[in-house]
């Protein structure tokens, strides 16, 4: 009976906790297993990278978000041979260098996520084994990414993650990931500050077979914007969109049971990001 309260204590302040946080996902169908982490510090995110990654799977997606004095973190993982290798960099000069020295060692930045803390700037980066050419952008401007954008096509390099941050300047900063993946592979970004634009782009480029495999919200000036990357592919990608902790983990489990269809990328908001 001594162990009740205090566990009972642990769920009240762990629910507590995820209602001060709002999430997106694309989900679509499972073409292997996911594992997925939920709210974890860094060091516990680590350590479940490491356990997963010995049983064969690899780090797809990586979202942080902040409630008070604490930072939190999510992943989601697929059953994949490749493995892959996670990094917190402290600095976008270091960054470089890091990316640098891995893809002399033959791997690809896989994906990045990025925040500030103490007035620096931290990237979280996941790289898998590969030697195909890549770049990492940061711009200071959506006017910049879109002329970056722009340049980086022209050279076959396509966009596949795309991360909006409040700098240590404390204006919104932009990482772009670029990946070359052969000569058909195309992708493609809209930015939108009204949902109903948002939905009605994604509508009509579903129709046209491609679907959107990253999402992202953020603010700036006060305003919300909203960001997906798309891309040409056979299965259908659902956007489920600013859902409280309680009906977003339902929602993971109805899919998964009812027809395979699993949480493949995450967005997480925090309620002091939104105010």
């Amino acid at each position: 009976m001594r162990n009740i309260l205090p566990a009972i204590v642990f769920l009240f302040n762990f629910s507590v906790l995820s209602a001060q946080f709002t999430f997106s996902g694309v989900f679509t169908k499972a073409e292997a297993a996911c594992e997925y982490a939920h709210q974890l510090s860094w060091e516990e995110l680590q350590q479940k990278h490491e356990e997963l990654s010995a049983e064969g799977f690899r780090l797809i997606d990586i979202e942080t978000a902040k409630a008070g004095a604490h930072r939190y973190f999510w992943g989601i993982w697929k059953k994949d041979e490749a493995p892959s290798t996670l990094k917190c960099i402290e600095s976008w000069d270091s960054l470089v260098i890091m990316k640098r020295q891995m893809a002399a060692d033959s791997f690809v930045m896989d994906e990045i996520e990025a925040y500030t803390y103490g007035g620096k700037e931290y990237y979280l980066a996941v790289w898998v084994p590969g030697d195909r050419t890549h770049k990492i952008r940061k711009l200071t401007s959506w006017e910049g990414l879109e002329n970056d954008f722009g340049n980086m096509s022209r050279r076959d390099q396509q966009i596949v993650d795309i991360e909006g941050f409040e700098a240590k300047d404390g204006t919104t900063h932009y990482l772009a990931l670029y990946q070359w993946q052969g000569p058909e592979f195309r992708t493609y970004y809209y930015r939108a500050h009204d949902p109903g634009d948002f939905l009605a782009d994604r509508a009509y480029r579903q129709k046209s077979g491609y679907q959107i495999f990253d999402y992202e919200r953020f603010e700036k000036r006060g305003q919300a914007f909203y960001v997906g990357l798309y891309k040409e592919a056979a299965n259908g990608h659902r956007l489920e969109d600013r859902h409280s902790w309680e009906d977003f983990s339902k929602l993971m489990a109805e899919q998964q049971e009812q027809d395979g269809t699993v949480l493949v990328d995450m967005d997480v908001y925090s309620e002091e990001e939104e105010r």
